[in-house]
């Protein structure tokens, strides 16, 4: 009977303490977990506070001349480096998009006539949908590497070396997903805004509203590879720099496109070294707007 007893005594005791140590443990983890949330929640709150530069006020005055010369000054330190990298890689695009080409349709159906019927076949639905899904896929994709010689500009101004591999550098993730999807969402407004003109009979409204488009998100590239700027504040930010002085701006990448078409009188392949003064220019403006918060 006494047995019995302190057996059961016993067991009574155990049950107590495993009662204790799991109301304790649960006690513990609870406060392990809230103290853990708390510095999770700090760790974001200083991300926000530090953020790069998004909210600041881009409003350092743009002196025409001054932009100017260090946009030639600069396209001179990148013409022939940038020309070469864009003649390399878009020569080895039109090999591979021509085999694949001549893979898909055949080498013996590529003629003049066959184009002439596939560029009919383009504004046919749906292919029209098919042409313009994958031109801005397409586009979205190649849009870090054109994104690479803002960083070649930069490194030009400030003596920096630029490798082979840094014309490649924006398809890391932290870029890569934030370059694509501006650029996503750019093409998507820009051709939506020119099927629903051409719906409506107003293809010259719709050219104006593309070059309206691409003129005010002119410096969403430069903010989120310089800036670190989200997708939305690139976006936001571009558009209030290019609202608050849109003359000067005009002015100066109108003149920059003038050069890069000139361009074509050396055999059309001379835009590939004439674009890259538009870089220049654009990598000037963002340099003198940016000034007071990026020297």
């Amino acid at each position: 009977m006494k047995t019995e007893y302190t057996a059961s005594a016993l067991g009574c005791l155990l049950l107590k303490y495993i009662l204790k140590f799991k109301f304790f443990s649960k006690f513990y983890l609870n406060k392990l977990d809230q103290i853990k949330y708390k510095k999770r929640t700090n760790n974001i709150a200083m991300n926000f506070e530090t953020r790069p530069k998004e909210n600041k006020q881009y409003t350092t005055e743009i002196h025409f001349e001054t932009v100017l010369n260090q946009a030639f000054a600069n396209y001179k330190k990148i013409a022939l480096y940038a020309g070469l990298a864009l003649f390399v890689f878009f020569f080895i695009l039109v090999i591979v998009v021509s085999g694949i080409s001549a893979n898909l349709i055949g080498q013996e159906n590529i003629n003049e006539k066959s184009m002439m019927q596939l560029q009919k076949l383009m504004t046919i639905e749906p292919y029209v949908w098919y042409y313009i899904g994958f031109s801005i896929v397409l586009g979205s994709l190649l849009s870090p590497f054109m994104a690479s010689f803002y960083k070649m500009a930069d490194a030009a101004e400030k003596d920096l070396p630029f490798g082979v591999s840094d014309l490649f550098s924006y398809y890391k993730p932290k870029y890569f997903f934030t370059i694509f999807t501006t650029t996503i969402i750019i093409g998507l407004a820009t051709n939506g805004a020119t099927l629903i003109a051409d719906e409506l009979g107003l293809s010259f409204v719709g050219i104006l509203i593309v070059l309206m488009i691409n003129f005010i998100t002119l410096f969403t590239i430069p903010l989120l590879i310089f800036e670190d700027a989200t997708v939305f504040n690139a976006v936001k930010t571009s558009i209030a720099i290019v609202l608050k002085q849109p003359m000067v701006i005009f002015l100066l990448v109108f003149l920059s496109l003038i050069g890069v078409l000139l361009g074509f009188f050396a055999f059309c392949i001379g835009i590939i070294f004439t674009y890259p003064f538009f870089i220049s220019m654009v990598y000037a403006i963002f340099k003198q707007v940016t000034n007071d918060v990026t020297s």
